[in-house]
């Protein structure tokens, strides 16, 4: 049995996203959520009333209104 240790990004229609493994959040306001995760993917998100409903070791969960998302890959910043 093998394991995944990477990051996973769960979307739930527009309005819940959960990031596993996240590293860092680098920018954070109630309309745009930068975070880059444990294996250097860059994700951006773009909405309104976004907030962080919970943050952890393993990831966050946002909650709000997601219009966007954007992914770069190691680099492509």
């Amino acid at each position: 049995m093998a394991a995944y240790n990477g990051s996973q990004i769960v979307i739930c229609g527009n309005t819940y996203l959960e990031v596993e493994n996240c590293k860092r959040i680098m920018e954070y306001n109630d309309i745009y959520l930068k975070v880059r995760t444990t294996d250097g993917i860059i994700a951006e998100i773009w909405g309104s009333g976004l907030r962080l409903s919970d943050y952890n070791t393993n990831g966050i969960a946002v909650r709000g209104n997601i219009s966007s998302i954007e992914l770069h890959g190691k680099g492509e910043e």
